[in-house]
């Protein structure tokens, strides 16, 4: 055999051991790699803040991205999928390492039950609340006497109601400065001349707080009360304040 066969012998079984250990270290490496993607496979969600709807709500708007392991999601397209939810004012996700997948949830807090055919509730920032369940156990005032139109009410959006608006204005104000008296309301109404009225759960006593200058009038009633010293609003039948600086207290009889 002459000298240049030997070289292309040589060459050729170079060639072929080198071809072989890349072969072994490419199988090796994809076995590392397996095992790798095995360490980060997803193996539990956190989910929490959920309070009216159930974790098992959450569970399955996330069960539409059939998440393997904790690489395979878009944090920030998750957390707007949830947050499509009328019930949730926002949503953050993040990855808990190796394998877990942490949810925090912020939902609306119903501020009031509109009374409609189909009981809706709505939140501090007039936020309309799809019916459901939590509504019949959740102790919040009713708001009745307002317009039933329905599209006036889209879920998850605000309401187009500018008297529900401001319904939702008088009771944030009641429940940041005055809760006792919020925590006392049973409805807040509109009578016939389209003046805001509330009637407390206690006794039914009547506050006619009239058409202008409310937030100034539910400050003079909190005064009032504070005056009131031992006894309480619902010593009283009615108490009218749609009369300038006057509020006019009619006792039980």
């Amino acid at each position: 055999m002459n000298k240049k066969k030997k070289q292309s012998l040589t060459l050729r079984k170079t060639i072929s051991i080198g071809l072989l250990i890349l072969f072994l270290i490419t199988l090796s490496g994809a076995a590392k790699w397996a095992n790798y993607r095995q360490t980060f496979h997803l193996t539990k969600i956190n989910i929490y803040g959920y309070d009216i709807l159930e974790k098992t709500d959450y569970e399955e708007i996330l069960s539409q991205f059939k998440v393997q392991s904790i690489y395979d999601f878009d944090l920030r397209e998750i957390a707007e999928t949830i947050e499509n939810n009328p019930f949730v004012r926002a949503a953050q996700i993040s990855r808990q390492y190796p394998n877990k997948m942490r949810v925090n949830i912020v939902e609306r807090k119903p501020l009031a039950i509109i009374n409609l055919k189909e009981q809706l509730m709505i939140d501090g920032d007039a936020v309309i609340l799809p019916n459901h369940r939590y509504s019949n156990s959740v102790l919040i005032p009713i708001l009745s006497g307002f317009n039933s139109e329905k599209d006036l009410y889209p879920h998850g959006e605000e309401t187009y109601s500018i008297k529900v608006k401001e319904a939702v204005s008088i009771l944030n104000q009641l429940s940041d400065s005055y809760p006792d008296l919020y925590n006392n309301i049973s409805e807040l109404t509109l009578n016939k001349d389209d003046e805001y009225v509330i009637i407390l759960s206690d006794k039914p006593t009547r506050v006619i707080l009239g058409k202008d200058n409310i937030l100034n009038k539910l400050n003079i009633l909190k005064n009032f009360h504070k005056a009131l010293g031992q006894r309480q609003l619902t010593d009283f039948q009615l108490l009218d304040m749609r009369y300038n600086k006057q509020l006019i207290a009619r006792e039980w009889t």
